[in-house]
């Protein structure tokens, strides 16, 4: 069974066509700064979502190690900004810890519930992440003068 999401976004038709007007250069300086406005709301409530399930008597902090990581190569070949909110690897002694396990915890197992804090964080701002791209790359066009 495939999930489906439709929403009415306002204001996004006026945008793409000013896109297809940009150059590829000036796309991506208003499309990857918009992209990393919008999943820093993505990043901000996964880490308080894995606030609240971490142990406070471990060391190791799985909200230290939420990050978001854009994808140049990537999105260089594809023509896209390419932004991701993920757990990076860390060492033991470092930033929150060797969190390796977070994948347990988002994922459950066959002996533990899942408890998907990344997920649930994409899923509840998943209408604010458009809402913010859209006005983060209309401020964009007009910082840059495209306006």
């Amino acid at each position: 069974m495939a999930d489906w999401v439709s929403y009415k976004l306002t204001g996004a038709d006026e945008l793409s066509a000013k896109f297809r007007e940009l150059s590829q250069g000036m796309r991506s300086k208003v499309a990857v700064p918009a992209a990393k406005d919008a999943m820093e709301l993505v990043m901000n409530e996964a880490k308080d979502r894995a606030d609240r399930i971490d142990d406070p008597a471990t060391r190791n902090q799985i909200s230290s190690n939420i990050a978001m990581i854009e994808q140049k190569k990537l999105g260089e070949e594809l023509g896209a900004a390419i932004v991701s909110v993920g757990v990076k690897k860390s060492r033991p002694g470092q930033r929150g810890g060797n969190t390796f396990y977070w994948w347990y915890v988002e994922l459950g197992t066959e002996h533990s519930a899942s408890f998907p804090f990344m997920r649930g964080a994409l899923a509840s701002k998943r209408e604010d992440v458009f809402k913010e791209f859209l006005s983060s790359a209309k401020y964009q066009l007009i910082k840059l003068g495209a306006n």
